[in-house]
């Protein structure tokens, strides 16, 4: 199985462990009628995934338009997320919008990028953190995912 498939797995497999009822998308990536990776539902709380997989140790890149799109496609009442981790990396994260969390979580810092941002592993000690994109009026939060779902959850 391919690693990205095994890592979207994971994924579902995390959010089932928390008693949602969660599934993977096949073909989700190859198809732009087939909408998100994950779709995970508990109740009313409704979560669309876009997994972002790498087989770096140390960081990856997210583009604004991987934020965008997974934004896009979530259906009304779904919260949109996008997940990634490291590669042999046991936690995982997520880049949500701030408007799901305004008042909820303070930010450490704030981090800026134009279309892409790099994340390096070591700077993610410090979450949340801020990420605001040039030219852009959105802002977004960047959490470990077990903490987000806490936040939600209560």
């Amino acid at each position: 199985m391919q690693s990205w498939k095994k890592f979207e797995y994971r994924i579902r497999d995390f959010f089932i462990n928390l008693g949602f009822k969660a599934h993977r998308v096949p073909v989700s990536g190859a198809s732009s009628a087939i909408k998100g990776d994950i779709i995970a539902k508990e109740d009313n709380l409704k979560l669309r995934i876009d997994a972002k997989y790498t087989i770096s140790k140390e960081m990856i890149k997210i583009k604004r338009e991987s934020l965008e799109k997974i934004e896009y496609e979530a259906e009304d009442e779904e919260i949109p997320l996008v997940v990634f981790s490291f590669y042999r990396h046991r936690k995982l994260y997520c880049i949500v919008s701030s408007e799901f969390l305004s008042n909820e979580v303070e930010k450490r810092k704030n981090t800026w990028a134009r279309d892409t941002v790099l994340l390096k592993k070591k700077e993610l000690d410090i979450l949340p953190l801020g990420l605001e994109f040039k030219d852009d009026m959105r802002s977004y939060l960047i959490l470990e995912l077990e903490n987000f779902m806490d936040i939600v959850r209560n």
